[in-house]
């Protein structure tokens, strides 16, 4: 909830520093008490989180405490303030020195871009909507895997993590475990955990469904 009474009279230029941006992959992870907040970017100079957490009216310079948990597995203790308040969600500045220094954000921006790039070096197989493979799956790789979801079956939020068996027909299953990076109408598109499919299931999945043409 937003307190309109009270808008915001100044505006964070994001572009004054080099921020890690968590585009094209789960959000980021910022726990003020017992809200689990997704984080869009961060710098050293404030952090963006979309969309706001619920249940609380925020309010400009409202101080606010939480733990930032990294992607490379450890956390930080930040103290800031809201600095700005959309219906997008909230934009967070530093209040005091318990904050993300230029090199823990230099690392996560790091952290990022090399996830990005094996994203893309990864081959992947796309598997046509309109061809006679009757399968969920969309397109896989060592990654990654996008897939549609069945009918009535309810999109899991984007950052959220999933687990289970993708069936893609009687005689073959994908165990997936991973994180929803992104929503494509009724196609979800899931990160895998390292290290991945199996190079082994990669290869049974190009024999089964990219068969080589007999000469």
């Amino acid at each position: 909830m937003y307190d309109e009474s009270n808008p915001p009279r100044v505006h964070l230029d994001r572009r004054a520093t080099r921020r890690a941006e968590y585009r094209r992959t789960a959000p980021g992870l910022l726990e003020i008490g017992r809200f689990h907040c997704a984080v869009r970017d961060l710098g050293v100079g404030g952090l963006r989180v979309e969309p706001a957490p619920p249940a609380q009216v925020w309010r400009v310079s409202e101080p606010v405490a939480g733990e930032l948990v990294l992607r490379g597995g450890g956390r930080v203790v930040l103290e800031g303030s809201v600095y700005r308040m959309d219906r997008a969600g909230l934009a967070i500045v530093p209040r005091g020195d318990r904050w993300p220094t230029e090199a823990v954000v230099g690392l996560e921006r790091a952290a990022l871009l090399q996830g990005q790039r094996e994203r893309r070096r990864a081959p992947r197989l796309p598997f046509p909507a309109a061809s006679n493979v009757r399968t969920p799956l969309r397109d896989v790789s060592a990654m990654g895997l996008r897939y549609a979801l069945a009918p009535g079956e309810p999109a899991p939020a984007v950052g959220s993590h999933v687990a289970g068996t993708l069936r893609l027909d009687a005689g073959l299953a994908i165990s997936v475990q991973g994180k929803v990076v992104r929503h494509l109408g009724r196609e979800i598109a899931v990160a895998l955990e390292p290290p991945g499919l199996d190079p082994d299931l990669l290869a049974r999945l190009r024999r089964r469904f990219f068969p080589e043409p007999t000469r």
